[in-house]
């Protein structure tokens, strides 16, 4: 294990690594892993992680980007049969050449935060595919996913993210457990998605909807609307028009979007 401690995380790869035993065996908890578990894990780093996820699954595919780490994790887990380490960008993997089967593959990781959007896009094009995803992400990136319209941190990705996904942070996580130390906190948080098959249509329009309305959102929605919707259309859906962006819930975006897509 001393050759992975000499290892000099790299800032172009956002790479904070967690060693601490106890935090590591809590989130494994917090994963609820099973037998027959299929995982694919993004940016495994010295594979800390990967150790206990491999043990509890039936497999674990580890994509990582930095070269130099390949081959020290392939020697770390070279007697495992049920562990695969590729050396990839997560955002150009194919998720389906690990398993076709729909509903099958779980992810986890600890993001890199600078890839966090990315990543979370990359999922939801395979959201067809997974079982759940269980991720390490930046503080404010997670209360903004996780939020709602009772919340400081609502906003567009807090909506897409309800739309797609039952959200739910599972722990804050300081940042003195990451090598080196970031200068924020983290939380790790599970994305289980709500269905398989979504509407494209009406989610294409919920994200026009949401960034017409942000991109306004200290005023009241009914001005902003009326460029898009008669004032009988806008009643019909019941919402209180006279709120910010900022006061809507899920459902009343998503009455919105429908009522764009069967207008045409």
């Amino acid at each position: 294990m001393k050759e992975f401690r000499k290892l000099t995380p790299k800032k172009k790869f956002g790479q904070n690594f967690i060693e601490d035993k106890f935090l590591l065996s809590e989130l494994v908890d917090l994963m609820e892993i099973k037998k027959n578990d299929i995982f694919v894990e993004i940016g495994p780093g010295t594979g800390n992680l990967t150790k206990l996820i491999v043990d509890k699954s039936a497999s674990c595919t580890s994509i990582e980007i930095d070269r130099n780490l390949i081959s020290l994790l392939e020697r770390r887990f070279e007697d495992l049969e049920n562990f695969k380490v590729i050396n990839k960008d997560i955002l150009s993997f194919d998720i389906h050449s690990i398993c076709k089967d729909e509903d099958s593959i779980r992810l986890a990781g600890n993001l890199p935060y600078n890839l966090s959007s990315p990543i979370l896009e990359w999922s939801i094009e395979n959201i067809n595919t997974i079982i759940d995803m269980h991720f390490m992400l930046q503080k404010e990136f997670a209360e903004r996913c996780a939020g709602n319209e009772n919340s400081k941190s609502y906003g567009k990705l807090s909506v897409i993210c309800d739309y797609l996904f039952e959200v739910c942070i599972l722990k804050d996580v300081d940042k003195s457990f990451f090598i080196p130390s970031p200068k924020v906190d983290s939380c790790f948080v599970r994305f289980k998605p709500r269905k398989k098959i979504y509407d494209k249509k009406e989610f294409s329009e919920l994200k026009k909807i949401l960034n017409l309305l942000f991109n306004a959102k200290r005023k009241k929605i009914k001005k902003t609307l009326l460029s898009l919707f008669s004032e009988k259309d806008l009643e019909s859906t019941g919402i209180n028009l006279n709120l910010r962006p900022d006061e809507l819930n899920t459902e009343s975006f998503i009455k919105l979007s429908k009522l764009i897509k069967n207008n045409g």
